[in-house]
């Protein structure tokens, strides 16, 4: 759905994310074995702790994975730019890109997410800020901040460090 090349899972555990050796070095070895310019890590203020987590433990590991003598039987990656999405609340957007002309394919790829949007009437399920109008609330966010460029939609990301551009 959403055109990827691919697509890895950790099996890291859900509230269980830990900045522990073992961790950063699961995140470094996707890091060394996909060589990616750019890295998306969780923004770092979240109401959901494991976001905040994941962000830090990225963050850890997007530093180690350019160190040669850290995990030495693979090779060192320097990633180009670290940037940060927004999962619930939008703060400090300083990257703004236009998605107006793939808002229903990510329409769509949020919706089939439906364990997470939907109560379920045959399993245990309670109900969560995830079930309680988030996709509304995500298209409402996405469609203000698109306002201020003259675009229908807009996905808002964060940085740390500037991004540079050498060409044009």
């Amino acid at each position: 759905m959403l055109g990827l090349f691919a697509r890895t899972n950790l099996s890291l555990p859900d509230r269980g994310l830990s900045l522990s050796g073992s961790h950063i070095e699961r995140v470094v070895e996707e890091i060394r074995r996909w060589r990616p310019r750019l890295v998306f890590a969780p923004y770092w203020v979240d109401r959901h702790p494991d976001h905040v987590q994941a962000s830090k433990l990225i963050e850890e590991a997007v530093f180690n994975a350019k160190l040669r003598n850290y995990m030495s039987h693979l090779p060192p990656v320097q990633v180009e730019q670290l940037i940060y999405y927004f999962i619930n609340d939008m703060d400090q957007v300083s990257l703004a890109i236009d998605v107006s002309s793939v808002y229903e394919q990510k329409r769509a790829a949020l919706k089939a997410y439906r364990s997470q949007f939907q109560l379920s009437a045959t399993t245990d399920s309670v109900a969560t800020p995830l079930t309680n109008g988030y996709l509304e609330r995500v298209e409402a966010r996405d469609y203000l901040l698109a306002q201020g460029r003259g675009w229908q939609y807009a996905e808002g990301f964060a940085i740390k460090r500037p991004y540079g551009i050498t060409t044009f």
